[in-house]
């Protein structure tokens, strides 16, 4: 059953997008030797936000989220965070508890329940300069058995003095239970 539940939540996670066309928002005007189509300009359409975003942060976002996962699945989630928090203003908020820098995430999370967690970004937002970012996406977390507890996570993220990214917070919410179904019975008259 276990195995099932992993085959499925491997399959949900894979059929989330993780980059879309649509978040790229960057104008970038024609090369000097292109040749312009009618109505083609240097500048960016009238109304239209001109947004510079560092070259390649949401790949590398994207990198850090696959390699916090990574670090996750081998050393517990507590753990892989602590090495990613900001050391001075990181924190990380579960329900009825706020742990503040490495030390107090690593050891808050690891009173929790440490089983198997996945998760994939669907969504992931650049600072026009590069030097904040959020991903945000939908998390699995393995109970026991066949019993698992899923919803969405959002890390924001933040560019150090050295220009790596740290994560400023980290949070996971589950999502509602589901009501038991209520079965009925009819009495007869």
């Amino acid at each position: 059953m276990r195995l099932l539940l992993l085959a499925t939540t491997a399959a949900a996670l894979s059929g989330c997008e993780t980059m879309q066309d649509s978040w790229d928002r960057t104008w970038t005007p024609p090369s000097a030797g292109s040749t312009a189509a009618a109505g083609d300009t240097t500048e960016p359409p009238v109304g239209e936000t001109v947004i510079q975003i560092a070259p390649n942060s949401r790949q590398q976002l994207l990198e850090m989220e696959r390699e916090l996962a990574a670090a996750a699945q081998e050393r517990g989630l507590g753990s892989a965070i602590a090495e990613i928090i900001d050391p001075v203003d990181g924190f990380v908020i579960r329900p009825g508890a706020t742990y503040e820098g490495a030390a107090a995430v690593q050891s808050g999370l690891a009173t929790t329940v440490n089983r198997p967690i996945y998760w994939q970004p669907d969504k992931i937002f650049v600072s026009a300069a590069g030097d904040m970012g959020v991903t945000s996406g939908r998390y699995v977390q393995v109970l026991q058995g066949s019993e698992a507890v899923q919803g969405r996570y959002l890390i924001v993220w933040r560019r150090d003095a050295m220009g790596q990214w740290r994560a400023l917070t980290e949070t996971r919410t589950a999502d509602p239970a589901t009501p038991a179904t209520v079965t009925t019975t009819r009495r007869r008259r």
